[in-house]
């Protein structure tokens, strides 16, 4: 596993994105290996895409946890070395992030508004202090997915967390809309949007916050470790952002609404966190 992880990773610097593409496509799935690596759940699970798209929520929460019953041991092997890798690390750390954040808007604002875009199973609430003390006035967790969000009624019964099901389109589109934010944050979304669409979000979601708002936005950062495993055996294709490309998330808001803002990385470097105050 380690001479694959890292020669994938090779050959994906190497090559140009078209000879990758191409490899990933034809190669990687026609190879024998690939019905090996399957025994893992986690690679499997990504690979045929369940719930219809990459990335879904019971995919995170094979990162979250380790859960791997009723699979071969070599399955669990693979699963458990995947586990460990960099990025899953970096999930992990986001969901502590997030949580963090959440209890932070707590402590400056007496119950706050939170809005969670493209929310999943809302794991970084069920972390959040201020959730379980119910210090926060509502939190407001959109997805399109129903599955998802009856996982998020499930586990924040009582009113507090306010499930939507929407779509990103809708937002960017300005059909759907919420007044006085304190915090809105996107945990993995923009790691899918193109250019334009986490441009026209981006302005749409800072426009939603009140005076002293933050608005956080996680992407992750080129040349993670893990994206060569993950393009050629998971199926599962990222949108890579740097500082400067992370720049244009934020380039149709006016700067004179911007109080202040700040991008930082995450303890291994993989992740970008992209955070605005609304002055």
């Amino acid at each position: 596993m380690v001479a694959l992880h890292q020669g994938l990773d090779f050959l994906r610097r190497k090559w140009d994105r078209e000879e990758w593409h191409l490899f990933c496509l034809e190669s990687t799935r026609a190879h024998p290996l690939r019905e090996l690596l399957h025994q893992c759940p986690y690679s499997r699970h990504s690979f045929e895409r369940p719930r219809g798209y990459a990335g879904d929520a019971e995919l995170i929460d094979y990162v979250y946890a380790e859960r791997a019953t009723g699979v071969s041991r070599m399955g669990k092997a693979i699963y458990h070395y995947l586990y460990a890798q960099s990025g899953p690390a970096s999930v992990r750390e986001r969901r502590l992030i997030l949580a963090r954040e959440i209890d932070a808007v707590a402590e400056r604002v007496k119950r706050p508004r939170i809005l969670s875009v493209a929310c999943g199973h809302l794991r970084e609430a069920e972390t959040a202090l201020a959730v379980r003390e119910r210090r926060i006035g509502e939190l407001i967790a959109v997805d399109q997915d129903e599955l998802s969000l009856a996982e998020v009624t499930r586990q924040h019964a009582g009113g507090l967390v306010r499930p939507v099901c929407d779509t990103v389109r809708s937002i960017v589109l300005g059909r759907t809309s919420f007044s006085g934010v304190d915090l809105a944050y996107s945990a993995g979304l923009y790691d899918y949007l193109n250019e334009a669409t986490a441009k026209r979000l981006t302005r749409q979601l800072f426009g939603m916050l009140r005076s002293g708002g933050r608005l956080v936005v996680a992407n992750f950062a080129p040349n993670t470790p893990d994206a060569g495993y993950m393009e050629s055996f998971m199926d599962w294709w990222l949108v890579y952002r740097d500082e400067e490309q992370m720049k244009g998330v934020y380039s149709e808001i006016d700067p004179k609404q911007i109080a202040s803002l700040s991008m930082t990385r995450d303890e291994v470097g993989n992740v970008i966190y992209l955070t605005l105050e609304r002055r």
